[in-house]
């Protein structure tokens, strides 16, 4: 029924009305001629009906010969729609070329996603595909899949998996991380431990290999802890050596913070520089014009989304935060205080398998910088395995 209607109204179709003559004798011709009539109503001496437009001339005929007057009381469908717009051709012009953009468009990606990555980048797996031909305005005819999976791979090393699911225009860009295979340890490799830095050994724990130092031995850095050479009656035997040797060590960290510096800083002026976006084209919506200050870039982009997808349609704007020299004179508390938050960065870098039993930190000015000197005494691991070599 719906196809009916829709066919009805796509090629037009007319309410008329007849009086006069013999109203049943015109129903009786009609439907000899084929002519399609619905709707049929007679209200006193008038007789109602539809019938398609294209076949309102037929009914000419049959009226004169039963002495019976027709008049169109309605015009209905897409054909008596479209004249009303005849004097307005820019109306139908636009409609068409919306028409032929919307099938152009059908035919290209709008969105590409990715999918399961999680240490590779979304931006680099995206410049591969881009290359492959998988971007934002491509066209999807022609697009090899199972070839161009097999490229992308290559390209990227640490995927084991990806595949490209197509879904109206939408590309999927699943993937699938390599997982390294763990790294075996050789225990057949011979090797030695030796001292990562100077100490005094606290604890020790020999699991492979001959010690060669005990609790309370002090040793200097690159020192031999632990032999992968064992002495046995049948001669040396070469083993490759594990320990955890615990040390009293000397650490000592420094930072300076200048009392006197100059640095670029927020002027508090901006530049803005809107574009236009429209899949792969960036239309400036801005008079060019060179920025020869320093300044801080920062994009931001506005995108038309639909059920959660981002289209590659809407604003992007590089906004230019410009940056002019500032003297920073700091006074000494100031400059303590700032020293003190680097140095303790510093101590969670480079202190943090370490434990620290005690801490001297000191101050002090010296050319024009506080100068914050720590030295700590730490309890740690001090086993560095080296390779042995035989010849």
């Amino acid at each position: 029924m719906f196809l009916i209607h829709f066919l009805r109204w796509l090629f037009g179709w007319v309410r008329f009305c007849a009086e006069g003559g013999f109203p049943e004798r015109l129903l009786n011709l009609a439907a000899r001629e084929g002519i399609d009539l619905w709707g049929v109503r007679r209200k006193g001496e008038k007789l109602y009906a539809s019938c398609p437009a294209r076949q309102y001339r037929l009914l000419k005929s049959p009226a004169r010969r039963t002495g019976m007057r027709i008049k169109i009381k309605k015009k209905h469908g897409v054909p008596f729609s479209m004249r009303r717009y005849r004097s307005r051709p820019g109306l139908l012009a636009g409609l068409a070329f919306f028409a032929a953009l919307l099938w152009f468009l059908s035919g290209r990606v709008w969105v590409v996603e990715v999918r399961g990555n999680n240490k590779v980048s979304r931006e680099e797996i995206l410049k591969v595909m881009g290359e492959l031909g998988v971007s934002e305005g491509k066209s999807l005819l022609g697009l090899d899949i199972p070839t161009l999976q097999l490229q992308a791979l290559q390209k990227l090393p640490k995927l084991a998996w990806c595949v490209v699911n197509l879904q109206g225009s939408v590309a999927y860009i699943d993937v699938t991380e390599r997982i390294p295979a763990p790294k075996m340890s050789d225990t057949n490799r011979p090797s030695n431990i030796k001292a990562a830095r100077d100490g005094r050994i606290v604890s020790i724990e020999v699991y492979t290999g001959q010690a060669m130092v005990q609790k309370g031995d002090a040793v200097a850095e690159g020192m031999l802890l632990v032999s992968g050479v064992v002495e046995s009656s049948v001669g040396p035997i070469f083993k490759r050596s594990q320990a955890k040797i615990l040390a009293r060590t000397q650490r000592q960290l420094k930072v300076s913070v200048p009392l006197k510096e100059t640095r670029l800083l927020p002027s508090g002026r901006r530049i803005l520089q809107p574009y236009l976006y429209f899949f792969t084209l960036r239309i400036p919506m801005f008079t060019n014009g060179e920025i020869g200050q320093e300044n801080r870039l920062k994009v931001t982009e506005t995108m038309l989304n639909v059920n959660g997808k981002n289209l590659p349609v809407g604003i992007i704007n590089r906004t230019y935060e410009l940056l002019e020299p500032n003297e920073i004179i700091r006074t000494e508390p100031k400059a303590r205080e700032l020293a003190q938050k680097l140095l303790d960065e510093k101590k969670k870098t480079e202190l943090k398998s370490a434990e620290i039993v005690s801490a001297d930190e000191k101050g002090r000015v010296s050319n024009g910088e506080y100068v914050l000197t720590g030295k700590y005494v730490c309890i740690e691991d001090i086993c560095v395995e080296e390779e042995l070599v035989i010849e």
